[in-house]
């Protein structure tokens, strides 16, 4: 995950949270607005994939929030569910609940995504977008298992 991080400048404190898993270290923010970059791989945090909570809080104690998406095993899903559809010829209808599958996964990474595009200062809000997204991943997550059930 890459980082860029801002605020006063001094100390600051980073936390990165998914489920049971967090990671939090110290951040020297430079002078004059510049920002401080990093990079945290994403085992260091002890998970791959899902929804990243990021909270920032400067030297100041003022606090920012952000998110990630890792999405790396949806992405693979997609992949998978396309592959069975190559050898489908334009009038099959036994690959159309792989490519209904693909798309509904698709959408709900886009929904993720827009969930978490809007993270601001508001924690009331930012709670709500969180778990929103974490539903439509766990959601996505569902969809990808073999047994579903939702084709039928």
């Amino acid at each position: 995950m890459s980082l860029a991080v801002s605020g006063s400048q001094g100390q600051a404190s980073v936390e990165i949270s998914n489920g049971d898993f967090e990671y939090v270290f110290s951040a020297q923010l430079p002078s004059g607005g510049s920002v401080f970059g990093t990079t945290v791989p994403l085992e260091t945090i002890g998970v791959t994939n899902g929804i990243f909570k990021v909270k920032v809080i400067d030297a100041q104690g003022e606090t920012q929030y952000t998110a990630a998406f890792g999405k790396c095993d949806l992405n693979c899903c997609i992949a998978k569910k396309l592959e069975t559809i190559l050898d489908c010829d334009c009038s099959c209808k036994k690959c159309n609940s792989d490519l209904l599958t693909a798309e509904r996964v698709q959408l709900l990474i886009l929904g993720i995504e827009a969930d978490l595009a809007q993270i601001g200062s508001d924690t009331e809000k930012n709670a709500a977008f969180y778990t929103t997204a974490e539903r439509k991943y766990a959601k996505a997550l569902e969809l990808c298992s073999d047994d579903c059930g939702c084709s039928c």
